[in-house]
């Protein structure tokens, strides 16, 4: 899923990808690090399943699926590429020790690693459910929420007038931070809104949240902070 819109290739382009790597010679990078997270449908096969010519470097990670503190993650390289990576790799950090790659590895063999996906999968699926409402019964008028198909974040766009930088500072007011999309440009922002994360919340604090932001952005508490800053 790609950040920050959590959209995926189509298998058309996907396919167009890899006849490009293939006539220039040239690498793919895939940084599939949250695929496990789909909530609709099925999700379209990894570009490196795809690619017979083995023009494809895939990364993944364990950080997003279990903890960030495993600090484990993993490569399917082509083989030609096996040796160099290795070497490189050993020139970096050394490697991860033994005994946390044994345990993920007992872990995965025995189908607890598959079951914690499911249920993690549910479990975000709810949460996502839990965060697209909210923000569509109580800020409807201000953001339209982009329902993503898979992923732990989504994607809000601020309606014409609202500027993102005073949303931001008008959450911050009530506790609320805010990460902003024009941030995330790399030409000047086309349009202003949020990211969302909805992975680490129980749906009672989505919620409760999303009220508390409605009420920091309610034409009242906009103006009382306008009159504040006259009278300052």
């Amino acid at each position: 899923h790609q950040y920050p819109t959590g959209v995926t290739l189509s298998l058309q382009r996907r396919l167009e990808l890899i006849a490009w790597a293939r006539e220039r010679n040239g690498w793919i990078i895939e940084d599939d690090y949250d695929s496990q997270f789909h909530y609709d449908g099925l999700p379209t096969a990894c570009v490196q399943g795809l690619d017979n010519a083995q023009r494809t470097i895939y990364l993944g990670t364990f950080s997003k699926s279990l903890y960030p503190g495993l600090r484990m993650g993993f490569m399917v390289l082509p083989p030609a590429l096996v040796a160099p990576m290795s070497h490189a790799r050993s020139m970096l950090d050394g490697h991860t020790p033994q005994l946390a790659q044994l345990t993920l590895a007992r872990f995965i063999e025995d189908g607890h690693f598959a079951a914690h996906i499911r249920a993690m999968r549910t479990l975000y699926a709810v949460r996502r459910e839990a965060m697209a409402e909210a923000l569509h019964q109580h800020l409807g008028g201000i953001v339209t929420a982009q329902l993503p198909p898979g992923g732990l974040q989504m994607l809000c766009r601020l309606a014409p007038g609202w500027s993102e930088l005073e949303t931001l500072r008008q959450a911050a007011r009530v506790g609320i931070q805010l990460p902003g999309l024009s941030r995330l440009y790399a030409n000047p922002p086309a349009e202003g809104g949020w990211l969302l994360g909805f992975s680490a919340l129980t749906p009672h604090e989505i919620k409760s949240a999303v009220v508390r932001l409605a009420q920091a952005l309610s034409p009242d508490a906009r103006n009382g902070l306008a009159q504040t800053a006259q009278v300052d």
